[in-house]
């Protein structure tokens, strides 16, 4: 592998658990920040539940500084596409998932409506978006299935089953959102966040780079690792989150590391 000259990094599970950061990622930030020919960092989520300044806000807080043009979430482009692919702005959406949802739609013109605020059978809608919704319940499950069910498009900002936080435990992730969502409706979503390759082509635009020039680090297989493989970006695996050693050496195709490393100081 020749020395990147972007770096993406996963957020959850590569430089933090919850609320606290992993054991090296601050001081391999610094280190890389610090070199003389300086590579560009970005750092690349498929948790929507924020907007992208809370993100940096959480990484200044944990001693990884960073700005928010180096962010891009799920749920940012979960907004982009939807107004580049489907002329989004002034249309309506209705967000199932945490503040990052609505307020990157809302940035980029979306008209935004939550289940709490709607009857059980909303008209209107255009796109349903879902993603981590830690207050969904069955209003939300059935005002987002009618939606859909009357034409809105259903677009997961992801669909990682679990992710990880503090003292090595998982927690549900957006993906169990989805899958209840596509259970009721019989619909299969369009997924915009890892292992689709928009987010990584976003950020390899924006540091007009090719994918030979960058790497992708990650801490999950079928997201991180496999999005890096299917653009062409190098890829390397972090055992701090979801994937075991025997795991990732066990994983073929797209779907195996270009490297593995135990934690972000041995990059």
């Amino acid at each position: 592998m020749n020395k990147p000259r972007v770096y993406v990094f996963d957020l959850d599970g590569v430089l933090y658990r919850g609320e606290e950061a992993v054991d090296g990622a601050a001081d391999t930030l610094a280190r890389l920040r610090a070199q003389e020919s300086t590579p560009l960092l970005y750092f690349l989520t498929n948790n929507s539940t924020q907007p992208r300044r809370v993100y940096a806000e959480k990484l200044t807080r944990l001693n990884m500084p960073c700005t928010e043009a180096e962010i891009v979430t799920s749920a940012s482009a979960s907004a982009a596409y939807l107004v580049a692919e489907h002329g989004a702005e002034g249309k309506t959406a209705l967000a199932v998932g945490g503040p990052g949802i609505s307020e990157e739609l809302s940035r980029v013109g979306v008209l935004v409506k939550r289940p709490e605020e709607l009857p059980a059978e909303p008209s209107g809608i255009d796109f349903v978006v879902v993603g981590l919704d830690r207050n969904f319940n069955y209003h939300s499950l059935f005002c987002a299935q009618q939606a859909i069910l009357r034409g809105a498009m259903f677009v997961a900002t992801n669909r990682d089953g679990q992710y990880p936080i503090e003292n090595g435990r998982v927690s549900p992730g957006a993906g169990t959102m989805v899958a209840a969502l596509q259970a009721c409706t019989d619909i299969t979503p369009i997924v915009v966040g890892k292992p689709e390759p928009l987010g990584l082509e976003t950020i390899l635009r924006m540091a007009n780079a090719t994918p030979e020039e960058a790497v992708m680090i990650g801490d999950r297989l079928d997201t991180d690792i496999l999005c890096g493989n299917r653009v062409g970006v190098p890829s390397v695996l972090v055992l701090t989150g979801v994937t075991t050693r025997a795991r990732a050496e066990s994983a073929e195709g797209d779907l195996r590391p270009g490297r593995i490393i135990e934690d972000l100081r041995d990059l």
